[in-house]
């Protein structure tokens, strides 16, 4: 079904709702931990007196501690309880709200006793996550108990609060930021102005960046020889999910027009435009000779037939991306798209099948490009510019949909496919306005058709994905001292070529195990495919944490899996103990290794166990490295692999 505006055209906000992104989001990109998929049975908890040490929801693991023989616990617990009005510690697993974030069953709630520490699976920007307090604090504040007191004394006036404290970890083991939230703040001057949380309200955590790891605290003015008097509980729900007011900018991708196969829709009911994703399309029908101007919508595939009778056809045969509608545009002598202010970041153009064929070939009315012998510069091109909502031109400038002016005649063009047009250069605007001009001129203006199409205005490109997991590899997977990990199926890019992505091994948290590198030629008897290589240390056993990354559009997502080596892939024979004779360590730029008569290869890696140098060595007494030359000051790792086994020795740069 076609939406349509009638009389004068009013601007609608275009933005999806809430619930509707992030299911989509969810599924394509997100992972969010609800609690729901975590079976209760009502007015229950979960508290992990299993010994299983925790819970999973939404991708997510939420680690308790369970002491059977004092049946108490801490860290984190599931519940679905509703009871809000009883005090004490005997209704610990309930939130002040009764319930989940818009009424959902289950939430979970946080005992800590001291810091808790949450470990993501895979590096991460984690969104945020709904938080409130449990019905035991929030009664002991309100009210003070035989433990604690009652927040702000007993005329209000003491300045008390209680906050909850989130710092991230990085994985290079670095803190990246801090979050305070104030679950309780009386320390206003207008006490009309202190509060106690009794509400679901959203924490952010995306100033923290990409982390591996959550450490939760909670601080209290109340407190006493033992410590914090005040319950140290509280409740969260929707981790990792959608922030409040968090819709976002629609799409106009024309499927949601609903035409049919082989149709089109050019305004012939007088509407005056169509609407598809929040922007009006603007047109304009003269139903006295049957002719429009403006947009129309389309869904024709003929991409063969020349001429003015085949004018709602795009030149690929279909939308962009592959999908079944787009937009015509006839610019005579413009058109427009009007939309809510905001910024929009593009949309994808191609020549109309109209225009395409008669500048490929020529007709009755314009000529071909090129001319006869293919050396005329002829051009065809459309200007687009931003409108803001005063209706002040806020930038423009011009897309080529064909060229003919280059030197060498192989770079001529006619605009073929759906190629994507970025608009960011526009700022904040409210409208688009598009205008044709050509080379091709007669008496009459221009003699080009005045056409071209576009599809998926203001797509929003999204981050690869995690797609083939890379499992925790031990010595059933690892025999050699060289072994390989295929990286090409990893991850995914939902609305990208995954050939685009850029892999990277980003760090191993035990180099002297593990080192590594990527090799994008493949490995011996598979080439073409790109590969992690990865270096076991001889005669060693023991663990570390592989994490690499995928990068498309300037999009990264990250993926973390392990390594355990039980007993070690060879062992050495004994030999004398030889140190590796460095010098000069520090080192500025150049520095030499005086190497054992029996060294094989000698290979240089930077903290992270990432491969910077190798080289084999045969029969060199004394090599000069220069790697270091170009690479910040920092801790480096050199080992010299001989026919027993591998030496290392750390270099200083700075």
């Amino acid at each position: 079904m076609i939406c349509f505006i009638t009389k004068s055209f009013t601007m609608k906000k275009f933005y999806l709702m809430v619930g509707l992104w992030a299911a989509l989001f969810s599924a394509s990109a997100r992972e969010v931990a609800t609690f729901d998929d975590f079976t209760l049975e009502p007015g229950s908890w979960y508290n992990g007196s299993d010994g299983a040490g925790g819970f999973a929801s939404g991708g997510f693991w939420f680690p308790n501690d369970y002491n059977a023989a004092w049946g108490s616990w801490a860290g984190f617990s599931v519940s679905n309880v509703k009871d809000n009005t009883t005090a004490g510690y005997g209704n610990q697993y309930s939130a002040i709200t009764a319930g989940g974030v818009e009424g959902s069953e289950n939430y979970a709630v946080a005992f800590l006793a001291g810091e808790l520490e949450m470990e993501l699976e895979n590096p991460a920007e984690q969104a945020g996550f709904y938080v409130t307090n449990s019905t035991y604090t929030y009664l002991s504040m309100q009210d003070g108990d035989a433990y604690s007191k009652k927040f702000g004394g007993a005329d209000g006036g003491e300045p008390d609060y209680f906050k909850l404290i989130v710092s991230g970890v990085d994985i290079f083991g670095n803190e990246t930021g801090t979050v305070e939230f104030f679950l309780a703040d009386f320390r206003a001057e207008n006490p009309d102005e202190d509060y106690l949380v009794n509400t679901w309200e959203w924490v952010d955590l995306s100033d923290l960046g990409v982390v591996t790891r959550l450490k939760f605290s909670l601080e209290s003015t109340d407190v006493g020889d033992w410590g914090m008097n005040t319950p140290a509980y509280f409740c969260i729900d929707d981790f990792n999910g959608i922030a409040p007011g968090g819709a976002v900018i629609a799409e106009a991708g024309m499927e949601d027009l609903e035409l049919g196969a082989e149709s089109f829709y050019n305004g012939s009911d007088g509407a005056g435009a169509f609407t598809s994703g929040g922007f009006s399309f603007k047109n304009n029908y003269t139903s006295a000779w049957g002719s429009w101007a403006g947009f129309a919508a389309s869904t024709i595939t003929n991409n063969e037939t020349p001429g003015w009778d085949n004018q709602y056809s795009a030149i690929p045969g279909n939308g962009a991306l592959g999908s079944d509608a787009y937009a015509v545009s006839y610019a005579s002598p413009y058109s427009e798209i009007e939309f809510e202010t905001g910024m929009v970041s593009g949309f994808y153009i191609t020549n109309s099948t109209y225009a395409y064929l008669s500048m490929k070939e020529g007709d009755a009315y314009s000529k071909k490009f090129g001319g006869a012998d293919g050396n005329d510069p002829d051009w065809f091109k459309v200007t687009i510019a931003g409108i803001s909502e005063k209706g002040d031109t806020t930038g423009m400038f011009d897309y080529y949909l064909a060229d003919f002016r280059f030197e060498n005649n192989t770079e001529d063009f006619i605009l073929d496919s759906w190629e994507w047009v970025d608009l960011s250069s526009l700022g904040q605007i409210a409208g688009l306005r598009f205008s044709l001009s050509s080379s091709d001129l007669g008496d009459w203006g221009m003699n080009t058709p005045a056409y071209f199409c576009i599809d998926q205005v203001n797509r929003q490109d999204l981050p690869p994905v995690l797609k083939n997991p890379v499992a925790t590899l031990d010595n059933k997977n690892v025999s050699d001292e060289v072994f390989y990990v295929e990286l090409d199926s990893v991850f995914t890019d939902p609305d990208n070529d995954d050939s685009s992505i850029e892999l990277k091994l980003e760090y191993i948290d035990n180099p002297v195990l593990i080192t590594g590198s990527v090799v994008t030629a493949g490995k011996p008897g598979e080439p073409g495919k790109t590969m992690l290589a990865l270096n076991v240390t001889e005669g060693m056993t023991g663990e570390a944490t592989v994490t690499i990354s995928g990068t498309s559009n300037g999009k990264k997502v990250w993926h973390s899996f392990k390594v355990i080596m039980t007993f070690p892939v060879s062992v050495p024979v004994a030999e004398e103990v030889v140190d590796l004779n460095v010098y000069p360590n520090p080192v500025k730029d150049v520095f030499f290794i005086d190497v054992p008569g029996n060294a094989e290869k000698l290979i240089l890696t930077e903290s992270s166990g990432r491969i910077l140098y190798q080289q084999s060595l045969n029969g060199q007494s004394r090599v000069g490295i220069s790697a270091l030359k170009e690479l910040p000051a920092g801790l480096y790792f050199l080992s010299v692999k001989t026919d027993r086994d591998r030496l290392t020795q750390k270099v200083l740069k700075y």
